[in-house]
């Protein structure tokens, strides 16, 4: 019997650094959010705070649609980076968008962030986000449902850029070194859009999309998937959770470096929960069916 449930982040609000971190560093906003030295400063300095056993990048969700044309304001540390207007008004408009660039732009300081912090010995992971958090900051999001109601083929297209942009994300973040890719789509949550497009979305595009993701990252990373996604596809019996083991009483953040290698796909909880802990010597790995 489905069951969807959302879970409750406590992080998925939290944009922008801490007074500390921004005294600290005493790095210029917003050119630091484009910049890679800045970012690696950054990412260490946050690493520091939270007592993180790995540096994450980028701080904020608006890096993929920036790509993709997105108009965005970077911020002032404080605040992050956000929408300023909407780059375009309608499905058509949004499919006539060539394909990212990675070798310009702030998703490419971000990836030479990535490969900087490897050199220097650290461990990373890096945020990448599902398909509603892009729409989000590229139309007004009712466009895109009128559309799946009156034009579904055209939706799939949509679906399948999306995904195509992504995986190629996946190909060059696992050549930057990356140790672990934190998928998440917070506009995508069952809160949010409902049982029936919630099931229809982790059907047509994230079922098939992980699937593909984790034949690239295979070997080179881990797929960390935000509970809410997880709990959608358990929810809908597409996925199921199989133990691995690991060293007693560790956090899981420990835990999931502890398994690259071991299993493709983890996500039963947040990546930046750090106070929670493993006691019993296992860790869900996420089997897609």
């Amino acid at each position: 019997m489905k069951k969807l449930v959302d879970f409750p982040c406590k992080h998925e609000n939290a944009v922008g650094f801490s007074e500390g971190i921004i005294n600290k560093t005493a790095l210029p906003f917003p050119a630091s959010y484009s910049n890679y030295e800045s970012l690696v400063t950054l990412a260490m300095a946050v690493k520091e705070e939270k007592n993180f056993p790995f540096c994450i990048l980028p701080f904020c969700h608006t890096v993929e649609a920036e790509a993709m044309g997105g108009k965005i304001i970077l911020g002032d540390g404080r605040i992050g980076p956000r929408t300023k207007e909407y780059a375009f008004t309608s499905i058509e408009d949004l499919m006539e968008t060539a394909p990212i660039d990675f070798s310009k732009g702030r998703i490419h300081q971000v990836l030479r962030a990535c490969s900087l912090l490897k050199e220097r010995g650290e461990k990373v992971a890096l945020q990448i986000c599902g398909p509603y958090s892009i729409l989000n900051c590229l139309l007004d999001i009712s466009i895109f449902f009128k559309t799946w109601r009156k034009e579904p083929l055209l939706i799939e297209d949509v679906f399948a850029f999306i995904s195509n942009n992504l995986l190629r994300y996946f190909q060059v973040a696992c050549a930057a070194g990356v140790d672990i890719i934190s998928y998440a789509d917070p506009a995508g949550s069952v809160k949010i859009l409902g049982p029936r497009y919630a099931e229809m979305t982790a059907r047509l595009f994230t079922v098939p999309f992980l699937k593909k993701a984790k034949e690239i990252t295979n070997s080179k990373a881990l797929i960390q998937l935000c509970p809410k996604t997880t709990l959608i596809l358990r929810g809908l019996d597409l996925a199921e959770f199989a133990d691995i083991a690991i060293p007693e009483k560790i956090s899981y953040a420990e835990a999931a470096l502890n398994v690259i290698g071991k299993t493709n796909i983890i996500g039963q909880a947040c990546l930046q929960e750090d106070s929670l802990f493993l006691s019993n010597g296992n860790i869900k790995a996420i089997r897609l069916r």
